[in-house]
């Protein structure tokens, strides 16, 4: 019996043996494994130059990736050159050269170090996105140039105009227009570099509803859908001289307003006025044009109109309308509006407007010829005239369109600012179409330019 318990005794001993040899081999191995055994940078080498005022972070590898107790600690040897946070983000606040330190908390041999030369980046350039810019009187802009690089320290400037009384700049790039002219704004570098950019700035006079006859083309069709009741209830209320639209004519022979060919790009439909009804077009609903989501919910903007709408607008505000007949010809053939249409669409006009002003127009000289025609048979009305729309006008046969008492209605892109005299000089007046911004706008006026032609309002 005494024996066995020996046995049992010496077997136990083994065992517990055993165990305390692989705990402590485990320990060993566990911190042997998780114990950091090498440091070194991940996204900087030993040196690098840096540029006053920049920061970047600096990172660096451990070995192994499951060490434990690797909290590192960041030095600087001189904070007046170089600032590092607890985090590794090293600013460069001052020229010199100084050391950056990154070492383990618990194993400070564990330690990496980069030495850092501060520079200070002047500016290479001083630019602005464009090269121009019109400002009417008393309005204000402000233009920032763009410094490069995006390192250089001091990257502020200064602002100059060449011309105080045409417009005026604040420390800010703020520009004041004061007076008609031309101008240049300077911007400077401040740190020393003299590089510098510039912009001409065009003064022109403002702007006003009379400074010429302004026709709303389409209506105000910048701001609801073109050719809608709404578009020239606007226009009708923003002094507009007078509003443009095109007719067209539906299978049953009403005149409805639409410039294209088809009621694609304003109702989705694919199908030409000519082959629907007057109320089949009534019906569809318009879904394309300026701000329709805004307006989709005013049958005013979402209804295709008609010529009697139109007209009764004009009649309420005073304004003049002027109707372009839209003709398409195939061999010589007129498609969509044959001499008796034109007939009826001047007597239905003419039932509306009675004896205020009112004009034919048309890219089609013959239609405006057979409006002409209809005209003298109407004892010459005063009130009635005729205009020709070109993109390029023949210069050689104003005095055809004279005699025929036809003015012309001309692309301004094709019309120099000269020719305009051209124009009055022959004994006639000119539209100029489609102007949207403000400096072709004065330049037209400023030619005596009779009428303009515009999508927005320029006033």
């Amino acid at each position: 019996m005494v024996r066995i318990q020996n046995r049992i005794i010496r077997l136990c001993s083994i065992f517990m043996l055993i165990a305390i040899l692989l705990v402590t081999n485990s320990s060993s191995v566990s911190a042997k494994s998780y114990s950091v055994k090498k440091i070194k940078w991940s996204n900087v080498k030993t040196k690098r130059t840096m540029y006053k005022g920049t920061s970047k972070y600096f990172k660096v590898k451990i070995t192994p990736s499951k060490a434990k107790k690797k909290k590192l600690q960041w030095y600087s040897s001189n904070k007046k050159i170089v600032r590092v946070n607890s985090k590794g983000l090293v600013k460069a606040v001052g020229n010199g050269t100084a050391y950056v330190t990154a070492r383990v908390k618990t194993q400070k041999s564990k330690r990496v170090r980069c030495k850092i030369t501060v520079k200070t980046k002047k500016v290479s350039s001083v630019k602005f996105s464009s090269s121009q810019k019109c400002l009417e009187v008393g309005q204000t802009y402000t233009r920032k140039p763009s410094v490069s690089p995006s390192y250089a320290y001091n990257r502020s400037v200064t602002y100059k105009s060449s011309n105080k009384k045409i417009a005026s700049v604040s420390s800010t790039g703020k520009v004041t227009a004061r007076g008609i002219g031309y101008a240049t704004i300077t911007a400077t570098a401040k740190d020393g570099s003299k590089k510098k950019g510039s912009y001409k700035v065009r003064v022109i006079g403002k702007i006003k509803s009379d400074s010429t006859r302004f026709i709303a083309h389409r209506g105000l069709s910048a701001q609801a859908p073109e050719n809608t009741r709404l578009a020239f209830e606007l226009a009708a209320k923003e002094g507009y001289w007078g509003m443009e639209t095109d007719v067209r004519m539906t299978k049953d022979n009403r005149f409805i307003l639409l410039h294209d060919t088809t009621l694609k790009k304003m109702c989705g439909k694919d199908k030409r006025p000519e082959d629907t009804t007057y109320d089949e077009v009534r019906a569809l609903k318009i879904t394309g044009g300026n701000n329709i989501s805004k307006y989709k919910n005013n049958k005013d903007a979402t209804q295709i109109a008609d010529i009697e709408d139109y007209l009764k607008i004009c009649i309420k505000y005073d304004k003049v309308p002027l109707i372009e007949l839209k003709v398409e010809q195939k061999n010589g053939e007129k498609l969509n509006m044959k001499d008796e249409d034109m007939k009826r669409l001047y007597e239905e006009v003419k039932r509306i407007m009675g004896n205020k002003p009112y004009t034919f127009t048309s890219f089609n000289l013959e239609t405006v010829i057979g409006m002409r025609h209809l005209k003298k048979k109407d004892n010459d009305a005063d009130n009635v005239s005729l205009r020709h729309i070109v993109n390029s006008p023949d210069m050689e046969n104003l005095s055809y369109y004279r005699r025929r008492g036809i003015q012309l209605d001309c692309n301004y892109k094709n019309v120099t600012l000269n020719t305009l005299s051209d124009f009055h000089s022959a004994g006639l007046t000119i539209c100029a179409w489609v102007i949207d911004d403000k400096e072709t706008a004065w330049n037209y006026i400023q030619r005596d330019a009779d009428y303009i032609t515009t999508n927005t309002k320029l006033w």
